[in-house]
């Protein structure tokens, strides 16, 4: 089946509503009207009846009365008829046109009801008494003593109503084709108002989809005075955003990785064909047979980084909690940048409240955690100055924290540091190395053990990562 436009469809269900409403509301009228106009002739034949049935109950000869009701029935052009207990007409009104022709008995299905004492109205041609549609008023007659002997007939030519029910469905039909016409044209603005926005929004996701990720919702989309459609676009245009720029940072880190990995490449593939030819002497081989080992552990180093964001990508991670030490882990990070820490003349601070603290934990990736904070902490930290790591108990959390002075974290880089690939500025240190995934791994190793990292810093001064962990036992 094939999908029609919103455009169409907003449109279209606008012209149907529309039609039905005036539909309805048509029917409404002119059921409204007849009911009113039949009101209206009730009433006014109501009160010439009752005259006529008052006259004859008082006993006045019907020659008076004869010449009574023939002046109301020229006034009025109504036709009146008067008949006994037994349907036998007994008066009657001519008419200047021959519409009628009475019986000597009117049929007792016209005065049935009439003759037991209820006033009755009939709508129709009695049968083709009458040549045309007539309104009916039928009234008893009644003694003193409520007894029936008799009833009175007014009828009433129906096309002076018919006559008002054409001319309001005349002005209705002239209605309905402005209120038509101008709902056409509302509804084209409406659906034009729709639907612009969303083929956009549609036009932008196609070339996003096609590789295009400059591409965004057009300004029409997002500032649309439709909150969902605003909404929309600006949640795509944020999700482009987002996406380009994780593209952007994804081509660095490829571009990184391709240098690192080659560097070392080469490195081992150029010494290797040195000592293979011979133009390395055998006195110096093992030298650089020591530099080729350094780099195929850097190598190794790498593969298994990439390996760790492929198990944590597929929830693959498997953690085995031990309860450890983590000052002695802390120590041990701190003693394996001890050259560097010297390099940069930095003074370091170990605070801690109790010479073991055991955390329960993944030994191994907890060792990868603190060993990338303290990395980082040493690598961003200026020529002679200062880390202090400190660890604190509080009920059943161990709570770390590794702060380091320099030129911090900018806030806007505050939430992106922890993204896959994302490297800060290298302008910010003097070590150009680094491939983006350090953090993001620290990361999801402290939320794979159910807790969470965060980073406090003033850019300028200082940056602080604060992490926790569950409180392991003692084993002392």
């Amino acid at each position: 089946m094939k999908s029609r436009s919103m455009f169409t469809k907003i449109f279209g269900t606008n012209m149907i509503s529309m039609l039905i409403c005036i539909i309805i509301l048509g029917s409404t009228q002119m059921i409204l009207l007849t009911n009113y106009i039949t009101r209206q002739n009730e009433e006014y034949l109501n009160r010439n009846v009752e005259i006529v049935v008052n006259m004859i109950s008082d006993n006045i000869p019907l020659e008076s009365i004869k010449n009574v009701i023939n002046g109301f029935s020229q006034a009025t052009g109504s036709y009146i008829i008067v008949v006994d207990s037994k349907s036998r007409v007994v008066l009657q009104t001519t008419l200047p046109r021959d519409t009628v022709d009475v019986p000597l008995y009117l049929d007792k299905t016209f005065t049935k009801t009439v003759l037991s004492g209820e006033r009755n109205i009939l709508i129709g041609t009695m049968s083709g008494m009458f040549d045309e549609t007539m309104f009916t008023l039928q009234m008893p007659i009644k003694g003193k003593n409520n007894e029936i002997f008799g009833a009175v007939s007014v009828s009433r030519p129906i096309p002076e109503q018919q006559k008002v029910k054409y001319d309001l469905f005349r002005i209705m039909l002239m209605s309905m084709i402005i209120i038509m016409a101008s709902s056409l044209l509302l509804s084209y603005v409406l659906a034009k108002k729709f639907s612009a926005p969303m083929k956009s929004i549609s036009n932008s996701t196609r070339e996003f989809a096609k590789g295009n990720f400059s591409v965004r919702a057009s300004e029409i989309a997002e500032k649309s005075n439709i909150s969902e459609i605003s909404e929309l676009a600006q949640a795509f245009n944020n999700m482009a955003s987002e996406i380009e720029k994780s593209e952007e940072i994804k081509n660095a880190f490829i571009s990184d990785v391709s240098h690192e990995l080659r560097t070392p490449m080469t490195t081992i593939n150029g010494f290797i064909s040195g000592i293979l030819d011979d133009t390395i002497p055998a006195d110096r081989q093992k030298e650089y047979l020591q530099i080729v080992h350094s780099e195929v552990s850097r190598l190794s180093r790498l593969v298994n980084t990439f390996l760790d964001i492929t198990r944590l990508q597929s929830d693959k991670l498997v953690l085995n909690k031990t309860n450890f030490d983590i000052n002695e882990i802390i120590r041990l990070g701190i003693i394996g940048l001890e050259n560097k820490i010297e390099e940069k003349k930095i003074n370091v601070e170990f605070d801690i409240e109790d010479e073991c603290c055991f955390a329960y934990a993944d030994r191994d990736s907890i060792t990868r955690v603190i060993t990338n904070l303290l990395d980082n902490a040493v690598k961003f930290t200026d020529f002679g100055g200062k880390i202090v790591v400190t660890v604190r108990t509080r009920q059943h959390e161990i709570t770390v924290f590794v702060r380091n002075t320099g030129r911090g974290i900018a806030e806007e880089q505050k939430e992106l540091i922890f993204n896959k690939f994302y490297k800060a500025d290298k302008a910010r240190s003097e070590n150009k190395e680094g491939t983006g995934i350090g953090l993001y791994l620290v990361k999801n190793i402290i939320q794979a053990h159910g807790k969470d990292i965060y980073v406090n810093s003033v850019e300028g001064e200082y940056a602080e990562f604060v992490f926790k962990l569950d409180k392991g036992k003692n084993r002392g």
